[in-house]
């Protein structure tokens, strides 16, 4: 749950859904805003194999992931997006490829809970990134109206909603957005001359005289395990180039290290 609230919607939508779910199972809960995570420090250590500098809960984080068998992601929806610890987790995502194998095509289902009528903004898009990334087999991706406490549940059309997207969890099923692209399901997506781009999975297609998505070709950044494991060597490949040419990099920063003038909060008196 992205959501500090506690008994909020996210967390009661939840355990509606669990009650739901068909198989036994036991519903383990994490609040993600009580964690620690630490901005990532862009060192690369974790693509060379070495281990994080920064001692904080994305561990414990990935490793509750691993364990677990199926994965729920809920958050409300702040200021056109979901909660920013959604962020500080993806900018950490270079961890993801040391599970990776572990967690692609566990089942998952996301959720986004708005305050205004279709005011969702960019926070479908946040939690497919972090779903995605994990290789995680999105089943669902819904946006509930519900901002008033406990409205998530105050309605037989939500608990219908729970109830649906619990039986899809452990099926073959999954619930396909229409409005979406085609090959993934995000809404966000960016014009070319000629086709439509999407902003997750970079796939290209466009539309038919009657509204259809219309497939051109796949965008390379999904895809099977493998093939995502790729995109780790290249990482790695990048940090042997800047290693190579460390010497004339730092040649060619240096005449900018004292331009300008820092602003930093001032210590309270």
């Amino acid at each position: 749950m992205a959501s500090p609230r506690k008994s909020g919607n996210c967390e009661l939508f939840i355990k509606e859904m669990s009650q739901h779910v068909r198989d036994d199972h036991t519903l383990k809960m994490m609040r993600l805003t009580a964690l620690t995570i630490e901005p990532c420090r862009g060192c690369y250590s974790c693509i060379m194999d070495s281990p994080c500098p920064n001692r904080d809960d994305m561990k414990f984080l990935l490793d509750e992931i691993v364990s677990a068998d199926a994965v729920i992601v809920a958050t409300p929806v702040y200021c056109l997006g979901a909660n920013g610890i959604i962020k500080n987790i993806l900018d950490r995502g270079f961890l993801f490829y040391a599970v990776l194998r572990e967690t692609y095509g566990k089942p998952c289902v996301l959720v986004n809970f708005h305050g205004s009528k279709n005011r969702i903004g960019v926070a479908p898009q946040m939690l497919q990134a972090f779903a995605t990334s994990l290789g995680l087999d999105i089943k669902a991706s819904f946006n509930i109206k519900a901002a008033l406490p406990g409205e998530a549940v105050m309605s037989k059309l939500n608990i219908g909603r729970a109830k649906k997207l619990g039986g899809l969890l452990f099926s073959s099923k999954k619930q396909r957005n229409k409005a979406g692209c085609p090959f993934c399901g995000c809404e966000i997506v960016r014009l070319s001359k000629d086709s439509f781009v999407c902003t997750l999975c970079h796939g290209s297609f466009t539309a038919d005289k009657k509204g259809g998505f219309v497939k051109i070709k796949e965008g390379g950044i999904l895809g099977p395990l493998e093939h995502m494991l790729l995109h780790k060597e290249w990482l790695r490949n990048m940090k042997t180039k800047f290693l190579a040419k460390r010497k004339e990099t730092m040649q060619a920063i240096l005449r900018y290290k004292n331009i300008g003038e820092w602003v930093t909060p001032r210590n309270p008196q």
